[in-house]
């Protein structure tokens, strides 16, 4: 795939990716959207458990979102990495209060995180005009 076919989108006051990947970037009609974890921009994990962790990762896509003209409406598919299966519930709840019908698709997965309880990716749709 050449450059063209990928166009990174510059998050505004986001710190800079600390490996090697694009935090927000299009192609063709889909904005693809790096795992996003509950950290404010010093890097402070924001919220004790994984309701709190949800709501605040998914306001921080929502943001992301926007600088591409999108908003969570636009999402197709989620992967959602929790620390715990067990927070399945927790992180169910808070993520369907962020979201209106119909959802997009989504797979949930339990995995070690490094100091946080959620961690969230997505795939958007760019509407055609």
């Amino acid at each position: 795939m050449t450059e063209k076919h990928r166009t990174p989108i510059a998050i505004p006051n986001a710190p800079a990716p600390k490996g090697a990947y694009s935090p927000l970037i299009r192609s063709g009609d889909f904005v693809f959207a790096s795992g996003q974890v509950p950290t404010d921009d010093s890097g402070k994990v924001v919220g004790t458990t994984a309701a709190e962790q949800t709501r605040f990762v998914m306001g921080k896509l929502e943001r992301a979102l926007n600088t591409a003209g999108l908003s969570l409406n636009n999402l197709v598919s989620v992967t959602a990495y929790l620390s715990s299966i067990d927070l399945w519930d927790e992180f169910d709840a808070a993520y369907r209060a962020c979201l209106e019908p119909p959802f997009p698709t989504r797979t949930t997965v339990g995995c070690q995180l490094h100091g946080v309880l959620v961690e969230i990716s997505a795939i958007a749709a760019v509407p055609r005009t």
